[in-house]
């Protein structure tokens, strides 16, 4: 039996000219659907709702289900002496659980197993993480610190992420909501499953050489070989350089670099030339980054990124949930160049132009750090693989939370009335407090 929405398709398509229907979109404007396994063990729960013809779960009932109990976590902390204490007591507590605990080598080398009686007594169950060969292992990832730990975390697995649980311990904070103090308690809860999760989209960039750069190295290959014929060593080798991946969960970010000159550079969409970016350079920005670089540059980010580096540029921030990617130009040569948000299901190509002075450059939440020359282009897209955030409150109150207690966002001193009655004027407190009275309760609730 076909569903109306089929019909209704058909319907359209068969009505449609020949002519027309040569010129549809080989790309949906709609973002690609995440993939639901995170990690070995975690998945989305199911919702059954008969109401919705296009079975597009809502974001906002999407809850953590596991398919069996986590049993190997990995712990991310930010490095420095500051969190030592608290990184010790959650692992010696997850351990006294007979779960498997990874830690990165550096941790795990300066580990005091010799001298600290209660990391010998379970030493056996503490590893040293391989990022190469234990990614596939990890069932849950516990992040101590702010929030370039959490990008180290998407640096890490750069496909299927495990669900991430965030305990700010850093100096900003605006991706990790929990209180380290209340761990315990979140742990239990967590590891129970059911809690809302909020799935940070990321950007998939990839670097493609021009063509004179390409017949270049295919050239120096072929004239390294002693009979004129390329390896199949030099054969992957000159593939991988012809084109680099990576996932950004903030932005991707084109620029001048340190050349003194204007970028020059054209931008596409779907193949179609949109406009010549001259300044500074471009910011691709998640709606995660919106928050972030977007507000200040040219970056293209995806939601999560929006509130960090989109946001110093002056971009809109975007709520992670909203299927978009932000376009933001730094220090544009122009005084009509505004930021704008586009469809998740786009692909855009920012091309070096043939015009530029010199060379521009490329990074990628701020590492992964490329030189671009003439011709070479950066083609971004919506990545399948999301990196799925456990959530405090749920998936639009703890961005509301961040925006107020972070940013202090839209927090000013109130107008008076026109009888001159005297108000007791807001502070960053009352604020607070009112938004605490009027939300929901927490999705991990905290011990009394």
């Amino acid at each position: 039996m076909t569903s109306p929405l089929s019909n209704t398709t058909s319907r359209r398509s068969i009505s449609m000219s020949a002519d027309s229907s040569k010129a549809r979109r080989a790309r949906s404007a709609f973002a690609p659907s995440p993939k639901s396994n995170f990690g070995p063990k975690g998945t989305l729960k199911k919702v059954q709702n008969n109401d919705q013809l296009i079975v597009i779960q809502d974001p906002s009932s999407q809850r953590l289900h596991w398919i069996s109990p986590p049993y190997n976590l990995l712990i991310i902390r930010k490095p420095g002496p500051q969190t030592m204490p608290e990184f010790r007591e959650i692992i010696i507590k997850l351990l006294k659980r007979r779960l498997n605990v990874y830690i990165e080598v550096s941790e795990h080398m300066h580990l005091p197993f010799a001298t600290d009686s209660e990391l010998k007594e379970h030493a056996e169950r503490c590893h040293a993480f391989d990022h190469e060969n234990d990614f596939f292992k990890i069932d849950l990832i516990i992040c101590m610190g702010g929030d370039g730990t959490l990008l180290h975390v998407s640096n890490i697995f750069q496909k299927s992420c495990p669900p991430v649980l965030s305990f700010s311990m850093g100096s900003l904070g605006f991706l990790t909501p929990f209180d380290f103090k209340h761990h315990e308690k979140i742990l239990n809860e967590v590891v129970s499953g059911n809690v809302a999760v909020l799935l940070r989209s990321r950007l998939k960039c990839s670097i493609v050489k021009g063509l004179k750069r390409q017949s270049l190295s295919s050239a120096s290959l072929r004239s390294t070989s002693s009979d004129d014929t390329i390896s199949d060593d030099n054969n992957k080798h000159a593939n991988k350089d012809d084109k680099i991946s990576h996932l950004a969960l903030n932005e991707v970010v084109i620029d001048r670099g340190p050349n003194s000159y204007l970028s020059n550079l054209d931008l596409y969409i779907n193949d179609r030339f949109i406009t010549k970016v001259q300044g500074d350079g471009l910011i691709v920005s998640t709606p995660t980054g919106s928050t972030a670089y977007a507000m200040a540059g040219l970056i293209v980010s995806t939601p999560t990124g929006s509130t960090a580096y989109a946001m110093a540029a002056g971009a809109s921030m975007v709520h992670p949930n909203v299927p978009a990617m932000v376009i933001c130009p730094i220090c544009p040569h122009s005084l009509s160049f505004r930021p704008i948000v586009v469809p998740a299901g786009i692909e855009l190509k920012v091309k070096v132009s043939e015009e530029t002075r010199l060379t521009a450059w490329l990074s990628v939440d701020g590492r992964n750090r490329h030189e671009l020359h003439h011709q070479d282009s950066v083609h971004i897209t919506t990545s399948v693989y999301p990196v799925p955030s456990i959530c405090r409150f749920d998936q639009l109150g703890d961005w509301f939370e961040s925006l107020a207690d972070i940013l202090h966002w839209n927090l000013r001193k109130s107008q008076g009335r026109l009888d001159g009655h005297q108000s007791p004027q807001r502070d960053i407190q009352s604020h607070k407090d009112q938004r605490k009275d009027s939300s929901s309760t927490e999705t991990v609730q905290p011990s009394s």
